[in-house]
């Protein structure tokens, strides 16, 4: 049963099945080039969105904390200076017992909002003779 005849195939729908199981190398080239677009397009969004995550977590992990810290030492220096003022005047006369515990309490206010800060994002733990090192929040769990 050789059929070596070279006639053409007759039928549409036998033609259309053996173009599906065989398509041509020209559509599979352009399908192939056309995913090697799109796989390079998707690498690059992901490399994008790893930089945008990166970018976040350095804001986090390192930006915030020295901005605490930054808050902390500021508002331990004026409670300091203003709490040294307070006692000064408290015990030279210049003003009452009772404007003196609201004052006092108007200090402890921006101590309190940087230990809820330190709270959340971590805190940083002074030493001395050593450098100062940061514990995360994690890590005070």
């Amino acid at each position: 049963m050789n059929n070596d005849s070279q006639l053409p195939i007759a039928d549409a729908r036998v033609l259309a099945a053996m173009r599906a199981v065989n398509p041509p190398i020209e559509k599979l080239m352009t399908d192939r080039l056309s995913l090697r677009i799109e796989v390079r397009r998707t690498q690059q969004e992901l490399d994008a969105a790893d930089r945008q995550i990166a970018e976040l977590r350095c804001f986090r992990d390192v930006q915030i904390p020295r901005y605490i810290a930054v808050a902390k030492f500021a508002s331990l220096t004026a409670a300091g200076i203003l709490l040294a003022a307070l006692i000064i005047a408290l015990f030279s006369g210049l003003i009452e017992v009772k404007t003196t515990s609201s004052l006092l309490a108007s200090l402890i206010l921006p101590l309190w909002i940087t230990d809820q800060a330190e709270r959340a994002f971590g805190r940083w733990h002074l030493f001395l003779g050593r450098p100062p090192m940061f514990v995360p929040a994690s890590a005070n769990i």
